[in-house]
Parts: structure tokens; sequence; C-alpha cells
């Protein structure tokens, strides 16, 4: 398996008001690009063959450059640091280097193309990715799946249900991509946490293979 899943990490009452946050508290953007470096001008997230690349709602909520420089801190990043900390401590129980936090939205039909998250070179270790999804009501009918991919981006290797509250860790060279809701009225959110582990702290996430 490449991918970790945690079930049942977080109460139905830190979802929900985490969630609370999420819908009143936070606008979002048309931010959200994948291949951020692509043609023609490093901003569009569009390559030259209009393929793998999305642009869908998005904001950030923390981001960091280096050990000493902070890059942006929302104002409302409070209870996702909150999370953050209830994550490192149940499952690696040591301190992480967190790169940085956002959200994602997509709405019906607004699937994501496979794309690789790349961190930092200012810090040691390897890049991985730690996704919450954190709607608090969620159908099997509604799609959402999670995806990670073949190198070649040909084929599905791991499928992951939408769940609330699941907790999925991947090492961010992984291509993957995350699919929309398939209710016109229903939103997809997951917050991402982005990572640099060591290779202890990969050794610890064999417990949940």
């Amino acid at each position: 398996m490449i991918g970790n899943c945690i079930d049942d990490l977080f109460d139905m009452h830190f979802l929900t008001s985490l969630e609370e946050v999420i819908l009143d508290d936070i606008p979002f953007y048309t931010t959200n690009t994948a291949n951020q470096m692509s043609w023609p001008n490093g901003r569009n997230g569009i390559d030259r063959n209009c393929k793998n690349s999305h642009r869908f709602f998005g904001v950030d909520i923390f981001i960091r450059e280096s050990f000493n420089r902070v890059k942006l801190l929302h104002p409302k990043a409070e209870p996702f640091f909150d999370a953050w900390d209830i994550i490192e401590r149940e499952i690696f129980d040591t301190n992480i280097y967190l790169e940085r936090i956002d959200i994602n939205l997509q709405h019906t039909g607004q699937h994501g193309t496979a794309h690789t998250d790349e961190g930092s070179d200012e810090v040691t270790g390897e890049d991985y990715t730690i996704m919450l999804m954190n709607n608090t009501k969620w159908k099997p009918e509604w799609g959402g799946q999670f995806q990670l991919l073949n190198d070649t981006e040909t084929e599905v290797i791991e499928e992951y249900e939408y769940i609330p509250g699941r907790v999925l860790i991947f090492p961010g060279s992984n291509p993957h991509r995350g699919l929309a809701s398939d209710d016109p009225y229903v939103y997809r959110f997951t917050t991402v946490f982005r990572v640099k582990l060591e290779s202890l702290d990969i050794e610890e996430l064999d417990k949940y293979n």
C-alpha cells in the first residue's frame, strides 16, 4: 500500500466546529492550481496539451518557506493548527516539520486531475501530504473518492472512499487526484497538510497498512 488511511481520529464535535469555520468564516478563491509551473507563464496550471491540470477553489491557511520564515498565516488558522496537533500527537508522537496548510473545495463535476505535491528543498526529508476529509455528512452515492495513480498517471492503483474525518497520508511525489461530489448541492472539502518526514517517521506509518 502507498497510502495510509486513519479513521476515527477526530470526534464529531471537533469536526463540526472545524466545518463551521470553513463554511462561515473563510472565503474561497480559484487559486487551487495543479502543475503551477506549467506553460505558458507558471500561473494557470495548463500544460501544452491541456491535460493533467486543474483549477478549483481553495484557500491557503499557512505557508512556511524555511525554518525561520513564514510566508502566510491566515487569521482563522488556529483551529487547523489544533487539528494538526492531534495528527502530530496521535499518529507520529513527535514533532514534524509542517510546510503548509491548505483547504480545497470542489463542486459537482469539478474532479481534480492527476498531479503531485512538490515541497520545498529548504529542509531535508521526504515530501508527504496528509489530507483530512472535512465534511461531517457524506453519502457513498455522492462519490468524492480519493485516488492514487501509477507513475504514468494511466491507472488508479489505490482508491479511498470519502468518509467524514478520514485522514489519508501519502507521498507527495505520487500522482493523485480527488473526485468531486455527484450531488449538485454538495461541496467536497478537504484540509491538506504538507510535511517533511524522516525515515523513522515514515516507519511509524506501517502500523496503518
